[in-house]
């Protein structure tokens, strides 16, 4: 994993973060590939994997990777390796996601979200899941969210602190 302070999901299923073209040439190898696109220290870029998981369960088929923007020299690869294939993304527009086949973009879409919403965006482009995932979140959605919960405490303090609140 790496820029990610930890993971928020043991499952085996969860992909961990890969740089940005070892994840873009993981699923543009396959019939039909998920690329989530995030960052460090996004709470919700953290709670991809546990998200994608159970997107795999549902999709058995689907080749699922998350791509990380760690540092600036990542930032400045997007736009050789994703703008040309019309995968749009900043550090305000993060999570992400596109959905390839056979390496081409079909889709795309703002934002992460429980795996019940992943997969009814794929269902429009892919029709429905083998194992849909129930409403609402899941089981280890709902412990991954749990497990951050001191990150965004931290995040909460440092924007009081930044806008110079008292208390903070």
């Amino acid at each position: 994993m790496r820029g990610y302070p930890r993971r928020v999901d043991t499952d085996p299923l969860a992909p961990s973060p890969l740089p940005v073209a070892a994840a873009l040439a993981v699923v543009e190898r396959a019939p039909h590939g998920l690329l989530a696109l995030g960052m460090p220290l996004c709470s919700a870029c953290m709670l991809l994997p546990a998200s994608l998981a159970e997107v795999r369960r549902a999709r058995p088929g689907l080749v699922v990777a998350i791509g990380e923007f760690a540092g600036p020299a990542d930032w400045a690869e997007r736009e050789r390796l994703l703008w040309p294939r019309g995968i749009h993304v900043s550090r305000s527009s993060v999570p992400a996601m596109a959905l390839l086949a056979d390496g081409e973009v079909v889709a795309s879409r703002p934002g992460g979200g429980p795996a019940e919403a992943i997969d009814r965006w794929l269902t429009g482009h892919l029709g429905p899941a083998a194992r849909p995932p129930g409403p609402g979140l899941t089981p280890r959605e709902e412990e991954a969210l749990d497990a951050l919960g001191a990150h965004l405490g931290r995040q909460r303090a440092a924007k009081r602190m930044r806008a110079g609140e008292p208390g903070a």
